[in-house]
């Protein structure tokens, strides 16, 4: 059985997706910011993906060094930044790299491209300045690289409004009342979180009903 965190803790990747909208239940990232349990194993190829994604950050790095800039790549960059509440964020990204006065943040991804990958990105140039108060005045950018582009992100993305509403979702994710279910075979298929922590979990996939009717 899950057992709970002594305070609330949130891996960036688990917010991305549903400030993306492209998962729905925030009950997921809520338990997970509140519990730690034994995971669902997956059928993804951790292995093959490693391979690829280390080959990727290595190329873009090595690219980086010889323009001049001073890298650091993925655990250099770990960090876990605590909030006034007593909840914590953590994050690694791929690659920071420094010269003059800027600081380029990357993520890089082998996978098809997603509007979360770029959020991923706006909330680590929202929370490194933090992080890095040294860095702080620096001028910072980021982008994320694919297999065959880049996709640009300026830091002038990090509005007010995209403040409020990362304030808003960390707030809720890490707040003492357990979020919304909103269970589905979609989801539900990808999520490492067992039926024994989750009653609602869907793990078999919609019936294919096919009743008599005239619409079409």
């Amino acid at each position: 059985m899950a057992t709970p965190r002594d305070a609330p803790y949130i891996w960036a990747t688990w917010i991305t997706r549903l400030m993306a909208g492209e998962v729905h239940c925030e009950w997921a990232a809520w338990f997970k910011a509140h519990h730690m349990y034994d995971k669902l194993p997956s059928a993804f190829d951790v292995t093959k993906w490693t391979a690829e994604h280390t080959a990727l950050v290595r190329e873009r790095a090595a690219a980086l060094r010889a323009d001049g800039y001073s890298v650091f790549v993925e655990g250099q960059n770990a960090f876990k930044l605590r909030g006034q509440h007593g909840i914590t964020l953590a994050g690694k990204p791929d690659i920071l790299a420094l010269r003059h006065h800027a600081v380029h943040v990357i993520e890089c991804k082998t996978g098809l491209p997603r509007q979360s990958d770029q959020i991923q990105v706006l909330i680590y140039l929202l929370v490194l300045p933090h992080v890095r108060p040294t860095w702080k005045q620096r001028t910072w950018h980021g982008s994320v690289q694919y297999r065959d582009n880049v996709v640009e992100i300026p830091g002038s993305a990090v509005d007010p409004q995209f403040r409020a509403f990362f304030r808003r979702l960390i707030t809720q994710v890490g707040g003492t009342d357990p979020l919304p279910w909103v269970p589905s075979y979609a989801e539900c298929r990808f999520c490492d979180i067992s039926q024994r922590d989750c009653s609602r979990r869907i793990d078999a996939p919609p019936l294919d009903i096919t009743p008599e009717h005239d619409l079409f």
